[in-house]
């Protein structure tokens, strides 16, 4: 272990971070001279340049940036999960009667599950292109795009007559979110904006999001199913038809209130720019940055530590997107609770898990530790699926009270908690926009790959025990613990035999990126001058032309008119 730290040190002084196994930092920050002494820290202060503002004036841009780039990236995800929640709720709106959604549409077997999963098809195939595009264009111009054209689908969906009109429009879908209900383009954005120091906090409230649009969808069932058979359709119609209205009404004030990059955005004013582009260290996130590189693409997909992220990461979706689809299925099914009764509960969960997010993220920033704030919820949430494990093979001699039961669900839901976690562990191992584009989907494709797989946990043949999809569900968890534990091995690795080959353990595309990024005062100085002088001399042309064209006016006014 000595030799570990000692070797993690010293790479860490270059701009690689590795991070560790350390159980007291992960209660309290280390700390040196009164100031963070984390791995996160000497990685962020390595090559950042000394620093020409106070602390006041990066607080106060930061207080711009939560309402301006994280605000409304929280409505943009509260508004996708919500659209992708709704068929959990749905599913079991009038369950037994005609108007239900599987018998209007004669959905068969397994066809529900398959309805659910087969947007992530399309989803997984995006994921790339969608980070690029997001690059290219801007944040502030792509998400009010997706935003129509996913809330045009989704209300299309209120249109299906059958199984095959679902799984196509649902196929469709997971085009436009991929860059969204995925969160790629999402953490990207946030890479460019975000120090990694501040990021699990930012990507737990955005996270939050979809806990709240998981409740929100299952209360927006409950007031909807009075709709039943209004104006000719169902309830569940009526629901895409309002869930999928959404977005495009609120496309527009995301796109006021969205910034582009701190490069060019015109929503800072010219100090705000320069704070914001020059508190990033060596390997941040830049406009400035090659879009797209083959060797950045080759290089994340040789690195071991991509696979095992992907591991840990994937079964831990699996279990999350089972349960966020499923849980009202399951309190109705497996624990026999009313409908009403599913989706209120389902919501009571939903709500409880997002003060834990902001809780876990914000302690998870102090302390600068990433390894057992991601570690803890996930053992939490194995109780619940053992226990629910036992009385599924045990139905008649358990003795345990339905109430309790539902209990457990609320450690389940603490899978959610360390998905932040990870997101920012990862992004801070990804050096430039290139690298961030292709690793962050990279990563993502978990949650993309989860999404086909988790909805296959719970078929209908298993109600109402669901005996395989609890057993399952420990066995990921268990994979996910062990996965994630390698990883600060494999980045030691891989930063170690960078450093053998190129001199540098940081990737050297980095190095140049870094390079054509950052602004020091005296050139930021020259850049106000040189703008000073052009507008002065576009307004002493403009002057020259007015006073131009008064006299000719003036010359035409007084010559006579020649007379014929």
């Amino acid at each position: 272990m000595t030799s570990f730290v000692r070797s993690r040190d010293t790479l860490e002084h270059e701009g690689v971070y590795i991070g560790g196994w350390s159980l007291r930092n992960a209660l309290l920050p280390k700390k040196t001279n009164g100031l963070h002494d984390s791995s996160e820290d000497r990685v962020q202060n390595s090559t950042l340049i000394e620093t020409e503002w106070t602390k006041s004036e990066e607080r106060a841009l930061m207080r711009k940036l939560d309402f301006r780039v994280l605000f409304p990236c929280c409505i943009v995800y509260f508004l996708a999960y919500l659209d992708r929640a709704n068929l959990g709720n749905v599913k079991i709106l009038q369950k037994g009667k005609p108007s239900s959604l599987e018998e209007s549409l004669g959905l068969k077997g397994n066809q529900f599950n398959w309805a659910v999963s087969i947007t992530y098809f399309a989803v997984t195939a995006g994921l790339i292109p969608s980070n690029l595009l997001m690059k290219k264009i801007s944040a502030k111009r792509f998400f009010p795009i997706v935003m129509v054209l996913w809330g045009i689908i989704v209300m299309s969906i209120a249109a299906c007559k059958n199984a095959s009109g679902l799984f196509a429009a649902r196929f469709f879908l997971g085009l436009p979110e991929a860059g969204v209900a995925e969160v790629p383009c999402c953490i990207m954005y946030f890479s460019f904006w975000y120090k990694p120091s501040e990021r699990a906090f930012r990507i737990a409230v955005f996270h939050s999001a979809n806990a709240l649009a998981s409740a929100v969808s299952g209360f927006l069932a409950i007031a909807i199913n009075n709709l039943n058979d209004k104006r000719g359709l169902h309830s569940w119609q009526w629901v895409f038809i309002i869930e999928g209205a959404l977005p495009i009404i609120l496309a527009g004030p995301v796109y006021l209130i969205l910034l582009t990059f701190p490069e060019d955005s015109k929503g800072l004013s010219e100090r705000e720019r320069y704070i914001a582009i020059n508190r990033f260290g060596r390997g941040a996130t830049r406009k400035t940055d090659l879009t797209w590189d083959w060797p950045a693409f080759y290089r994340i997909f040789s690195r071991p530590s991509t696979y095992v992220f992907f591991i840990s990461y994937v079964s831990l979706c699996i279990v999350a997107v089972a349960q966020a689809t499923f849980l009202p299925t399951i309190l109705a099914t497996f624990l026999k609770f009313p409908i009403l009764k599913s989706n209120l509960y389902t919501a009571i969960c939903n709500l409880t898990i997002i003060p834990i997010y902001w809780i876990w993220g914000t302690h998870s920033d102090w302390t600068r530790e990433r390894m057992w704030h991601y570690l803890f919820p996930i053992s939490c949430a194995i109780p619940c699926y053992a226990v629910w494990t036992y009385v599924s093979s045990h139905p008649h001699s358990n003795g345990i009270s339905t109430i309790s039961l539902y209990g457990m669900a609320f450690l389940g839901q603490m899978v959610l908690v360390s998905q932040p976690i990870v997101l920012s562990y990862r992004s801070s191992t990804l050096y430039g926009a290139a690298e961030q584009a292709v690793g962050g989907a990279a990563a993502i494709a978990s949650l993309s790959i989860a999404s086909i797989i988790g909805p296959q946990m719970y078929p209908n043949k298993d109600a109402p025990r669901y005996l395989n999809g609890f057993t399952g569900t420990c066995a990921l968890l268990a994979v996910c613990i062990i996965s994630y534990l390698t990883i600060p091995l494999w980045l030691l690795r891989e930063a170690k035999i960078r450093k053998h080959k190129t001199g540098h353990a940081i990737p050297l595309q980095a190095m140049e990126d870094a390079e054509h990024s950052q602004v020091s005062a005296a050139a930021m100085a020259r850049i106000h001058e040189i703008n000073a002088l052009e507008e002065s001399s576009a307004a002493k042309i403009a002057d020259f032309d007015g006073v131009e064209k008064d006299e000719k006016h003036a010359h035409h006014a007084e010559t006579p008119r020649e007379v014929v």
